[in-house]
């Protein structure tokens, strides 16, 4: 019965069901990951390259609100709270954005976060977190897709 009304709202709202969901899943004080979502939207046929677009620009807006959130959060905090996260940063530079961005359900907002707290370059980070974020969704989405066949083939 549950799973009919959730099923019910996500054909309603479609794929701004699902920006909605990304955009607001990808906020650092939300945990959610809207990745989860994939395989019902593409068991409910909605067009692959939609759904990608939609869950990467929900996501990359989300993301954005986190760096800025850190951004301002660095007035506020003392950096010597923070001291392991900045060696982690350091170690692993630019390269950090894009490998948390790229594994799914990994905590990424926090990072993200963290990545604008020490002012990294805004250029910088969006560039290697969206690229992650569509990669990642486009392996989901693309690897479900090629599920779905092989099931109904069977």
């Amino acid at each position: 019965m549950v799973l009919q009304a959730i099923l019910a709202i996500f054909i309603k709202y479609g794929l701004t069901g699902l920006f909605l969901s990304s955009f607001l899943s990808s906020l650092v004080f939300i945990p959610a990951y809207s990745s989860f979502l994939i395989p019902l939207y593409v068991g409910l046929h909605f067009s692959p390259w939609q759904i990608l677009i939609a869950i990467s620009i929900g996501a990359v807006g989300g993301e954005l609100v986190n760096y800025y959130l850190g951004f301002v959060g660095s007035k506020y905090v003392k950096k010597d709270d923070v001291k392991k996260a900045e060696k982690w940063l350091t170690k692993w530079g630019e390269m950090s954005v894009f490998i948390v961005n790229l594994i799914p359900a990994f905590p990424a907002d926090v990072v993200n976060a963290l990545v604008g707290f020490f002012h990294m370059d805004l250029k910088t980070f969006v560039i290697g977190m969206s690229v992650a974020k569509v990669i990642q969704y486009a392996l989901l989405i693309f690897g479900s897709e090629i599920l779905f066949n092989f099931v109904s083939i069977i």
